[in-house]
């Protein structure tokens, strides 16, 4: 998230564990460039009070304090403060703790991490429940967020579940395992094309069920880029409605791999990168684009922009450029023979 652009983020973490709460507090500040404004409750009592004479966007809660526990406190927040998004952190995660917590209004739910790399999820998680917005049309078992929303938080969070999507016209599922977009499937079609109907979707309804392995693994590769792919198919798709159709920036190529992925901040912080031999080339790139990115966007009446696609007989580069991540991906077709 690009936090010169936002308001300050207010957040709440209830835990008894004092160590806990210092070092998630003092990490997340700096990991946040001291944007957030980090408050602390050893118990249900403190949170309360706090809550009474300061304003919180977002309180994360410890599942298992001693007294009242965090479920009993979440039904509480929910009465007395239903704009505070709520979050539910626990030692113990189980798919019954899991579904009690979010049929009683949080937003999420996630496992206590155990290293240094699972705080940066959960620091990458808050940030994007912070900036969920509503999709129009979608409702599901999560308030205030959309589909695609639901599919980054599963797979951030590392979790195996069922996305069951629906509406009037169509019925379909979508697979995680673990973190990793395995397999979706829509009627009789599957596969990356299944993912890209399923989130072209206008509008219905979603739940999350317990994980099952499918008869098959139809999608493979990192789930940004897969996302990514099927939001550039959507957005085409919406564009030749509009505007009609537009030449193809290169001809399709069937086995198309993914040969670098980046995921950055737009500070530079590095979340992901896979097979990038001149990292901090393209980094230096990317943030160069988001800063166009930013100018461009200042002029209104040219619009929307935030991707960039370079085409040529080898590949594809698709870069780009958010208000809250950089992402960096490139295509290799498979080699021609004459």
């Amino acid at each position: 998230m690009n936090h010169s652009e936002h308001k300050r983020q207010r957040i709440l973490f209830v835990d008894d564990d004092p160590v806990f709460l210092g070092t998630i507090a003092d990490l997340f500040a700096a990991w946040s460039g001291d944007q957030w404004h980090i408050q602390q409750a050893q118990s249900a009592d403190q949170a309360l009070e706090i809550l009474k004479v300061s304003a919180v966007d977002v309180a994360v809660l410890d599942a298992g304090m001693p007294v009242l526990d965090g479920v009993q406190f979440l039904k509480i927040l929910g009465r007395r403060h239903p704009e505070v998004k709520k979050v539910m952190l626990t030692g113990l995660a189980t798919e019954e703790k899991r579904s009690e917590c979010l049929s009683n209004g949080a937003e999420l739910f996630i496992e206590k991490p155990r290293s240094p790399d699972g705080l940066k999820a959960v620091f990458a998680m808050l940030d994007e429940l912070m900036t969920w917005k509503p999709r129009e049309g979608f409702q599901g078992m999560l308030r205030k967020v959309g589909l695609q929303d639901v599919i980054q938080m599963e797979c951030l969070g590392r979790n195996s579940c069922i996305l069951e999507i629906s509406n009037p016209q169509a019925a379909g599922r979508l697979y995680i395992e673990e973190g990793s977009l395995i397999h979706a499937v829509l009627g009789p079609v599957s596969g990356e094309k299944a993912l890209q109907k399923l989130l072209a979707m206008s509008g219905g309804s979603f739940q999350l069920l317990p994980f099952e392995a499918p008869s098959q693994k139809t999608l493979n590769g990192p789930w940004e880029f897969l996302l990514m792919e099927a939001a550039r198919v959507r957005d085409e798709a919406a564009q030749s409605r509009t505007e009609g159709p537009e030449p193809a920036l290169a001809p399709a190529r069937r086995n198309t791999r993914v040969a670098e992925l980046i995921i950055a901040s737009v500070h530079g912080d590095v979340f992901h990168d896979w097979q990038c031999p001149d990292l901090p080339i393209r980094l230096s790139w990317l943030q160069t684009l988001a800063s166009e990115v930013s100018e461009i966007a200042a002029e209104d009446f040219l619009g929307a922009f935030d991707r960039l696609e370079i085409a040529s007989d080898a590949g594809r580069v698709v870069a780009q450029a958010k208000s809250d991540r950089l992402v960096w991906t490139r295509l290799a077709y498979p080699p021609q023979h004459s």
